[in-house]
Protein backbone atom coordinates (compact mmCIF):
# COMPACT_ATOMS: atom_id res chain seq x y z
CA UNK A 1 0.00 0.00 0.00
CA UNK A 2 1.49 3.28 -0.94
CA UNK A 3 2.52 5.25 2.11
CA UNK A 4 1.20 8.89 1.30
CA UNK A 5 -2.55 7.33 0.69
CA UNK A 6 -1.88 5.43 4.19
CA UNK A 7 -1.12 8.06 6.68
CA UNK A 8 -3.79 10.14 4.55
CA UNK A 9 -6.78 8.24 5.09
CA UNK A 10 -5.50 7.69 8.42
CA UNK A 11 -5.02 11.43 9.40
CA UNK A 12 -8.14 12.04 8.02
CA UNK A 13 -10.42 8.88 9.75
CA UNK A 14 -8.64 10.88 12.85
CA UNK A 15 -10.04 14.53 11.98
CA UNK A 16 -13.75 12.40 12.03
CA UNK A 17 -13.86 12.91 7.73
CA UNK A 18 -16.88 10.58 6.60
CA UNK A 19 -15.20 7.27 4.52
CA UNK A 20 -17.60 8.79 2.41
CA UNK A 21 -16.02 11.62 1.79
CA UNK A 22 -12.74 10.61 2.03
CA UNK A 23 -13.31 8.58 -0.84
CA UNK A 24 -15.21 11.06 -2.69
CA UNK A 25 -11.46 13.30 -2.22
CA UNK A 26 -8.94 10.01 -2.99
CA UNK A 27 -10.66 9.40 -6.78
CA UNK A 28 -10.99 13.39 -7.50
CA UNK A 29 -7.37 13.21 -6.97
CA UNK A 30 -6.53 10.58 -9.00
CA UNK A 31 -6.45 7.53 -7.01
CA UNK A 32 -7.97 4.36 -8.19
CA UNK A 33 -11.16 3.01 -6.34
CA UNK A 34 -9.34 -0.72 -5.23
CA UNK A 35 -6.96 1.21 -3.81
CA UNK A 36 -8.77 3.60 -2.39
CA UNK A 37 -11.00 0.60 -0.60
CA UNK A 38 -7.92 -1.62 0.11
CA UNK A 39 -7.18 1.62 2.52
CA UNK A 40 -9.97 1.84 4.00
CA UNK A 41 -10.60 -1.21 4.77
CA UNK A 42 -7.30 -1.16 6.79
CA UNK A 43 -8.43 0.52 9.17
CA UNK A 44 -11.87 -0.09 11.64
CA UNK A 45 -14.71 1.36 11.97
CA UNK A 46 -14.54 2.11 15.57
CA UNK A 47 -16.71 5.05 18.10
CA UNK A 48 -12.74 5.55 19.45
CA UNK A 49 -11.23 8.88 19.02
CA UNK A 50 -7.92 7.44 17.22
CA UNK A 51 -8.66 5.24 14.03
CA UNK A 52 -7.93 1.51 14.68
CA UNK A 53 -5.83 -0.25 12.32
CA UNK A 54 -6.56 -4.05 11.08
CA UNK A 55 -4.65 -6.52 11.40
CA UNK A 56 -2.29 -6.88 8.52
CA UNK A 57 -1.01 -10.26 7.45
CA UNK A 58 2.17 -10.94 5.71
CA UNK A 59 4.03 -14.42 4.96
CA UNK A 60 6.31 -16.17 7.03
CA UNK A 61 9.22 -17.42 5.86
CA UNK A 62 7.53 -21.24 5.68
CA UNK A 63 4.36 -20.02 4.20
CA UNK A 64 7.37 -18.34 1.28
CA UNK A 65 8.82 -22.08 1.06
CA UNK A 66 5.76 -23.40 0.53
CA UNK A 67 4.53 -21.50 -2.22
CA UNK A 68 8.28 -21.29 -4.10
CA UNK A 69 7.97 -25.51 -3.40
CA UNK A 70 3.83 -25.22 -5.07
CA UNK A 71 4.93 -22.89 -8.42
CA UNK A 72 8.22 -25.48 -8.64
CA UNK A 73 5.95 -28.24 -8.71
CA UNK A 74 3.71 -26.21 -11.39
CA UNK A 75 6.40 -25.72 -13.73
CA UNK A 76 7.47 -29.01 -13.49
CA UNK A 77 3.60 -30.46 -14.73
CA UNK A 78 3.30 -27.91 -17.10
CA UNK A 79 6.38 -28.54 -18.86
CA UNK A 80 5.68 -32.57 -18.92
CA UNK A 81 1.97 -32.19 -19.82
CA UNK A 82 3.11 -30.26 -23.13
CA UNK A 83 5.75 -32.72 -23.75
CA UNK A 84 3.65 -35.71 -22.94
CA UNK A 85 1.12 -34.45 -25.68
CA UNK A 86 4.29 -33.33 -27.75
CA UNK A 87 4.79 -37.71 -28.25
CA UNK A 88 1.45 -38.07 -28.59
CA UNK A 89 1.47 -35.98 -31.45
CA UNK A 90 4.72 -36.98 -32.79
CA UNK A 91 3.51 -40.86 -32.59
CA UNK A 92 0.00 -40.70 -34.18
CA UNK A 93 1.26 -38.06 -36.88
CA UNK A 94 4.77 -39.48 -37.77
CA UNK A 95 7.01 -37.40 -40.44
CA UNK A 96 9.09 -39.11 -42.39
CA UNK A 97 10.51 -35.96 -43.56
CA UNK A 98 11.85 -35.34 -40.12
CA UNK A 99 13.60 -38.71 -39.69
CA UNK A 100 12.98 -39.61 -36.36
CA UNK A 101 11.46 -43.03 -34.82
CA UNK A 102 9.57 -43.34 -31.92
CA UNK A 103 11.68 -44.03 -29.41
CA UNK A 104 13.60 -41.07 -28.26
CA UNK A 105 9.85 -39.53 -28.02
CA UNK A 106 9.22 -42.94 -25.97
CA UNK A 107 11.86 -41.53 -23.38
CA UNK A 108 9.96 -38.54 -23.10
CA UNK A 109 6.83 -40.11 -22.29
CA UNK A 110 8.03 -42.37 -19.56
CA UNK A 111 10.01 -39.39 -17.76
CA UNK A 112 7.11 -37.08 -18.11
CA UNK A 113 4.78 -39.78 -16.88
CA UNK A 114 7.22 -40.25 -13.39
CA UNK A 115 7.39 -36.55 -13.24
CA UNK A 116 3.80 -36.23 -13.28
CA UNK A 117 3.72 -39.05 -10.72
CA UNK A 118 5.61 -37.47 -8.40
CA UNK A 119 4.71 -33.57 -8.75
CA UNK A 120 0.64 -33.62 -9.65
CA UNK A 121 0.37 -35.07 -5.91
CA UNK A 122 2.67 -32.25 -4.18
CA UNK A 123 1.19 -29.02 -5.93
CA UNK A 124 -2.30 -30.20 -5.13
CA UNK A 125 -1.35 -31.40 -1.51
CA UNK A 126 0.28 -27.86 -1.24
CA UNK A 127 -2.45 -26.19 -3.12
CA UNK A 128 -4.60 -27.22 -0.51
CA UNK A 129 -2.31 -26.31 2.39
CA UNK A 130 -2.69 -22.78 1.41
CA UNK A 131 -6.20 -23.26 0.64
CA UNK A 132 -6.67 -23.79 3.95
CA UNK A 133 -4.70 -21.08 5.29
CA UNK A 134 -6.12 -18.50 3.48
CA UNK A 135 -9.42 -19.59 4.71
CA UNK A 136 -8.17 -19.69 8.36
CA UNK A 137 -6.35 -16.20 7.82
CA UNK A 138 -8.26 -14.34 4.27
CA UNK A 139 -5.78 -11.22 4.95
CA UNK A 140 -3.35 -13.34 3.90
CA UNK A 141 -4.61 -12.62 -0.03
CA UNK A 142 -3.62 -8.86 0.57
CA UNK A 143 0.38 -10.25 1.09
CA UNK A 144 2.73 -8.23 -0.90
CA UNK A 145 5.09 -11.33 -1.08
CA UNK A 146 1.97 -13.77 -2.12
CA UNK A 147 1.72 -11.25 -4.99
CA UNK A 148 4.94 -11.34 -5.96
CA UNK A 149 5.82 -15.14 -5.82
CA UNK A 150 2.57 -15.20 -8.11
CA UNK A 151 3.69 -12.61 -10.53
CA UNK A 152 7.05 -14.28 -10.75
CA UNK A 153 5.33 -17.61 -11.28
CA UNK A 154 3.60 -16.63 -14.40
CA UNK A 155 6.62 -14.61 -15.64
CA UNK A 156 8.13 -17.83 -15.68
CA UNK A 157 5.66 -19.69 -16.68
CA UNK A 158 5.41 -17.45 -19.82
CA UNK A 159 8.90 -17.30 -20.96
CA UNK A 160 8.66 -21.61 -20.68
CA UNK A 161 5.69 -21.23 -22.70
CA UNK A 162 7.31 -18.35 -25.39
CA UNK A 163 9.75 -20.99 -25.58
CA UNK A 164 7.88 -23.91 -26.85
CA UNK A 165 6.35 -21.79 -29.07
CA UNK A 166 9.46 -20.75 -30.57
CA UNK A 167 10.57 -24.24 -30.94
CA UNK A 168 7.10 -25.36 -32.51
CA UNK A 169 7.18 -22.36 -35.09
CA UNK A 170 11.16 -23.13 -35.89
CA UNK A 171 9.92 -26.70 -36.54
CA UNK A 172 7.40 -25.49 -39.01
CA UNK A 173 9.69 -23.08 -40.59
CA UNK A 174 11.23 -26.16 -41.10
CA UNK A 175 8.64 -27.96 -43.21
CA UNK A 176 6.99 -29.73 -40.50
CA UNK A 177 3.57 -31.03 -41.41
CA UNK A 178 1.04 -28.40 -40.53
CA UNK A 179 -1.16 -30.77 -38.68
CA UNK A 180 1.18 -31.38 -36.57
CA UNK A 181 2.18 -27.85 -36.36
CA UNK A 182 -1.50 -26.45 -35.19
CA UNK A 183 -1.97 -29.21 -32.75
CA UNK A 184 1.57 -28.62 -30.68
CA UNK A 185 0.31 -24.92 -31.19
CA UNK A 186 -2.68 -25.71 -29.52
CA UNK A 187 -1.17 -27.96 -26.74
CA UNK A 188 0.78 -24.57 -25.82
CA UNK A 189 -2.21 -22.05 -26.00
CA UNK A 190 -3.91 -24.70 -23.88
CA UNK A 191 -1.42 -24.58 -20.97
CA UNK A 192 -1.04 -21.23 -20.61
CA UNK A 193 -4.36 -20.24 -21.29
CA UNK A 194 -5.09 -22.65 -17.92
CA UNK A 195 -2.09 -21.77 -15.92
CA UNK A 196 -2.57 -17.89 -16.75
CA UNK A 197 -6.67 -18.78 -16.27
CA UNK A 198 -6.01 -19.84 -13.03
CA UNK A 199 -3.69 -17.50 -11.38
CA UNK A 200 -4.53 -14.27 -12.64
CA UNK A 201 -8.03 -14.70 -12.14
CA UNK A 202 -7.13 -15.64 -8.21
CA UNK A 203 -5.42 -12.12 -8.18
CA UNK A 204 -7.86 -10.32 -9.54
CA UNK A 205 -10.97 -11.79 -7.13
CA UNK A 206 -8.59 -11.23 -4.19
CA UNK A 207 -8.44 -7.79 -5.48
CA UNK A 208 -12.55 -7.67 -5.77
CA UNK A 209 -13.75 -9.21 -2.60
CA UNK A 210 -10.31 -8.85 -0.53
CA UNK A 211 -11.97 -10.19 2.42
CA UNK A 212 -14.25 -12.99 0.56
CA UNK A 213 -12.24 -16.53 -0.39
CA UNK A 214 -11.73 -16.96 -4.08
CA UNK A 215 -12.88 -20.02 -5.43
CA UNK A 216 -10.13 -22.10 -7.57
CA UNK A 217 -12.73 -21.80 -10.53
CA UNK A 218 -13.03 -23.35 -14.09
CA UNK A 219 -9.64 -22.82 -14.99
CA UNK A 220 -7.72 -25.37 -12.44
CA UNK A 221 -10.37 -27.84 -12.31
CA UNK A 222 -9.77 -27.79 -16.22
CA UNK A 223 -6.16 -27.99 -15.33
CA UNK A 224 -6.53 -30.55 -12.92
CA UNK A 225 -8.81 -33.32 -15.66
CA UNK A 226 -6.18 -32.41 -18.46
CA UNK A 227 -3.43 -33.09 -16.30
CA UNK A 228 -4.80 -36.57 -14.94
CA UNK A 229 -6.07 -37.26 -18.65
CA UNK A 230 -2.36 -36.61 -20.07
CA UNK A 231 -0.82 -38.85 -17.16
CA UNK A 232 -3.14 -41.80 -18.11
CA UNK A 233 -2.27 -41.06 -21.66
CA UNK A 234 1.80 -41.71 -21.12
CA UNK A 235 1.28 -44.98 -19.07
CA UNK A 236 -0.96 -46.18 -21.88
CA UNK A 237 2.12 -45.26 -24.66
CA UNK A 238 4.81 -46.16 -22.17
CA UNK A 239 3.14 -49.93 -21.72
CA UNK A 240 3.84 -51.79 -18.56
CA UNK A 241 7.29 -52.04 -16.85
CA UNK A 242 7.72 -55.52 -18.08
CA UNK A 243 7.76 -54.58 -21.60
CA UNK A 244 9.91 -51.68 -21.08
CA UNK A 245 12.17 -54.45 -20.01
CA UNK A 246 12.46 -56.66 -22.21
CA UNK A 247 12.81 -54.24 -24.82
CA UNK A 248 16.11 -53.01 -23.20
CA UNK A 249 17.00 -56.66 -22.90
CA UNK A 250 16.97 -56.99 -27.13
CA UNK A 251 18.54 -53.86 -27.14
CA UNK A 252 21.47 -55.01 -25.31
CA UNK A 253 21.41 -58.22 -27.64
CA UNK A 254 21.92 -56.11 -30.22
CA UNK A 255 24.40 -54.11 -28.95
CA UNK A 256 26.34 -57.32 -28.11
CA UNK A 257 26.09 -58.53 -31.54
CA UNK A 258 27.47 -55.24 -32.88
CA UNK A 259 30.62 -55.56 -30.36
CA UNK A 260 31.17 -58.81 -31.70
CA UNK A 261 31.25 -57.92 -35.65
CA UNK A 262 33.58 -54.77 -34.44
CA UNK A 263 35.82 -57.28 -32.15
CA UNK A 264 35.80 -60.21 -35.61
CA UNK A 265 36.78 -56.86 -37.48
CA UNK A 266 39.63 -56.51 -35.59
CA UNK A 267 40.96 -60.21 -35.31
CA UNK A 268 40.51 -60.86 -39.29
CA UNK A 269 42.72 -57.54 -40.04
CA UNK A 270 45.28 -58.73 -37.29
CA UNK A 271 45.09 -62.79 -38.10
CA UNK A 272 44.27 -62.80 -41.89
CA UNK A 273 40.81 -64.71 -41.38
CA UNK A 274 38.40 -65.52 -39.10
CA UNK A 275 37.82 -67.53 -36.08
CA UNK A 276 36.46 -71.04 -36.32
CA UNK A 277 34.38 -69.83 -32.90
CA UNK A 278 33.65 -66.49 -31.06
CA UNK A 279 35.54 -68.35 -27.81
CA UNK A 280 39.07 -68.61 -30.08
CA UNK A 281 37.86 -64.95 -31.06
CA UNK A 282 38.80 -64.06 -26.95
CA UNK A 283 42.50 -66.03 -27.07
CA UNK A 284 44.01 -63.04 -28.87
CA UNK A 285 45.52 -60.41 -26.48
CA UNK A 286 43.66 -57.69 -28.13
CA UNK A 287 40.70 -58.82 -27.21
CA UNK A 288 38.29 -56.30 -25.00
CA UNK A 289 37.91 -57.23 -21.92
CA UNK A 290 33.78 -56.53 -21.94
CA UNK A 291 32.70 -58.75 -25.11
CA UNK A 292 30.03 -60.77 -24.20
CA UNK A 293 29.18 -63.91 -26.14
CA UNK A 294 26.19 -64.77 -24.79
CA UNK A 295 22.54 -63.84 -23.79
CA UNK A 296 22.19 -61.36 -20.84
CA UNK A 297 19.25 -63.00 -19.82
CA UNK A 298 19.38 -66.83 -20.22
CA UNK A 299 23.33 -67.26 -21.14
CA UNK A 300 22.63 -69.05 -23.78
CA UNK A 301 25.59 -68.57 -26.20
CA UNK A 302 24.43 -66.53 -29.35
CA UNK A 303 25.04 -68.33 -32.57
CA UNK A 304 27.82 -67.71 -35.37
CA UNK A 305 28.69 -69.20 -38.71
CA UNK A 306 31.05 -68.37 -41.15
CA UNK A 307 29.82 -68.36 -44.52
CA UNK A 308 33.06 -67.05 -46.22
CA UNK A 309 35.96 -64.88 -46.04
CA UNK A 310 34.60 -62.17 -44.89
CA UNK A 311 30.94 -62.88 -44.24
CA UNK A 312 29.18 -64.17 -41.25
CA UNK A 313 26.31 -64.72 -39.21
CA UNK A 314 25.26 -64.01 -35.74
CA UNK A 315 21.82 -65.04 -34.03
CA UNK A 316 19.99 -64.17 -31.05
CA UNK A 317 16.62 -65.27 -29.71
CA UNK A 318 14.88 -62.21 -28.83
CA UNK A 319 11.89 -61.89 -26.00
CA UNK A 320 9.96 -58.46 -27.52
CA UNK A 321 8.18 -58.28 -31.10
CA UNK A 322 9.42 -54.11 -31.40
CA UNK A 323 11.72 -53.18 -33.81
CA UNK A 324 14.38 -52.26 -31.98
CA UNK A 325 18.01 -50.93 -32.69
CA UNK A 326 20.72 -51.50 -30.38
CA UNK A 327 20.68 -47.98 -28.98
CA UNK A 328 16.95 -47.88 -29.01
CA UNK A 329 16.37 -46.04 -32.74
CA UNK A 330 13.29 -47.90 -34.38
CA UNK A 331 13.42 -45.96 -37.57
CA UNK A 332 16.31 -48.04 -38.06
CA UNK A 333 14.91 -50.69 -40.39
CA UNK A 334 18.31 -52.83 -40.50
CA UNK A 335 18.02 -53.87 -37.03
CA UNK A 336 14.21 -54.73 -37.28
CA UNK A 337 13.57 -58.33 -35.83
CA UNK A 338 10.37 -60.58 -34.44
CA UNK A 339 10.03 -62.23 -31.51
CA UNK A 340 11.80 -65.73 -31.23
CA UNK A 341 15.44 -66.57 -32.80
CA UNK A 342 16.65 -64.40 -35.63
CA UNK A 343 19.66 -63.60 -37.13
CA UNK A 344 21.77 -61.35 -39.08
CA UNK A 345 24.76 -61.10 -41.88
CA UNK A 346 27.55 -59.17 -41.74
CA UNK A 347 30.24 -58.26 -43.76
CA UNK A 348 33.37 -58.55 -41.40
CA UNK A 349 36.15 -56.37 -43.67
CA UNK A 350 38.34 -53.57 -42.42
CA UNK A 351 37.41 -50.30 -42.93
CA UNK A 352 33.86 -51.56 -44.11
CA UNK A 353 30.49 -50.31 -42.53
CA UNK A 354 30.26 -53.68 -40.66
CA UNK A 355 28.56 -52.45 -37.87
CA UNK A 356 25.09 -52.54 -40.55
CA UNK A 357 23.90 -56.47 -41.21
CA UNK A 358 23.39 -56.95 -45.13
CA UNK A 359 20.64 -58.49 -44.19
CA UNK A 360 18.33 -60.30 -41.92
CA UNK A 361 17.16 -64.17 -41.65
CA UNK A 362 14.74 -66.45 -39.44
CA UNK A 363 16.38 -69.22 -37.62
Amino acid sequence: MNADLDRFVRDALAERVPRERIQTELARAGWPADEIEAALAAWLESDLAVPVPRRRMGLSAREAFVYLVLFATLYVVSYNVGAILFAAIERWLPDVARGRGWDPWLGAVRWGAASLLIAFPVFLFLSRIIARSLKREPEKRSSGVRRWLTYLTLFLAALVLIGDLVVVVSNMLSGELATRFVLKAAVVFAIAGVVFGHYLGGLRRDEDEPRKRAGDGWFGRAGAVGTLAALALALFLAGSPQHARTRELDQQRLRDLQAIVQHLDLYRNAQGSLPATLEESLKVPYAPGGLTLQDPQTLEPYGYQVLDSITVRLTATFVSRDSVGPYGDLASPFWSHPKGRYGYRFNVKAGGLNNIPLDRYSH
